[in-house]
């Protein structure tokens, strides 16, 4: 197969895992670098550096903080071409979206934190209160690896770094704080199976646990509640491929984000699981699923 990946750094440890894995297998591993692409309405859909990607069987897209926009138009491309994806673009666009996927969660009767979007500066104040007071948490709409999460234990505090965020026509979202002794739990799901989990905390003086802001971590094997949560929270995200992110708040599990781009060098370091394999397997299903499907589909219309 020619499997292509879009992604902002084709040398992310992440990308690098996933190409020696497909290469592995004699797969053709196709790097589609963000920057480089340019994407139309019609056929032909999708170039890089000036050149039209040749046919890809399947793809997986790494969407980050980068250019969301051409992310899900690059995306949206391959579906109409007729690429296989693990996960398709609005799946993935509600995960990256840190306001809709806990929408979504709490649609379904899943426990997440209080959780605000708020633009307006004659609330910010009352804002905080809604979502129970300090301390609280001030977090980027879009990111990842705890870049620009703050923990606000003052009211005024919260409310100064609110200002100043909306001052730079950036968008946020304003969370309860959940006392969980700086410690979460990341459970990775491959096409609706656990296959990895990891207990993360954070380092000393911080709250925020990820590993690229200093945080340790250990492998775990998660409580029958942890996984059966987990896989529900990827179920209603929509997504096959999933990293969710699950604090425990004393009396209760609460899932806090819900990544479909989840890095893999922490949680295969940590756990010894190979987490780039367990995702070229499941890319693989997708390709014999659609491949299967065609057969009956062809098989009807001559019965037909």
């Amino acid at each position: 197969m020619r499997i292509g990946i879009i992604t902002s750094d084709p040398q992310l440890e992440s990308c690098r895992q996933l190409a020696e894995e497909a290469s592995s297998r004699g797969h053709e591993w196709v790097p589609l670098e963000l920057l480089r692409l340019s994407v139309r309405n019609s056929a032909p859909y999708l170039f890089e550096g000036g050149v039209e990607v040749a046919h890809l069987d399947a793809a997986i897209i790494r969407l980050g903080a980068l250019l969301p926009g051409l992310v899900s138009a690059a995306g949206r491309a391959l579906e109409q071409q007729g690429t296989a994806l693990l996960d398709g673009v609005d799946a993935l666009l509600a995960a990256n979206d840190k306001m809709a996927t806990l929408q979504r969660l709490s649609a379904a009767g899943i426990a997440v934190p209080e959780t605000e979007l708020v633009r307006d500066l004659d609330q910010l104040e009352a804002a905080v209160d809604r979502v129970g007071g300090v301390p609280v948490v001030v977090k980027p709409l879009h990111g990842s690896q705890g870049r620009g999460v703050i923990l606000a234990e003052r009211k005024s505090t919260a409310i100064s770094m609110m200002q100043s965020v909306l001052f730079q026509s950036r968008e946020f979202i304003l969370q309860r704080y959940i006392e969980c002794g700086g410690q979460d739990t990341r459970v990775v799901i491959m096409d609706g199976e656990v296959v990895a989990a990891m207990q993360r905390s954070a380092p000393e003086g911080d709250f925020r646990s990820n590993l690229h802001r200093g945080g340790s971590a250990r492998c775990i094997e998660p409580s029958d509640d942890m996984k059966s949560l987990a896989l529900e929270a990827a179920h209603h995200v929509g997504l096959r491929c999933a990293g969710v992110d699950i604090v425990n708040s004393g009396d209760q599990l609460l899932v806090l984000e819900v990544n479909g781009s989840p890095g893999l060098e922490g949680i295969s370091s940590v756990t010894g699981v190979n987490v780039a394999g367990r995702w070229i397997d499941a890319l693989e299903s997708v390709v014999l699923e659609r491949s299967a499907s065609g057969s009956h589909e062809g098989r009807d219309r001559e019965q037909v």
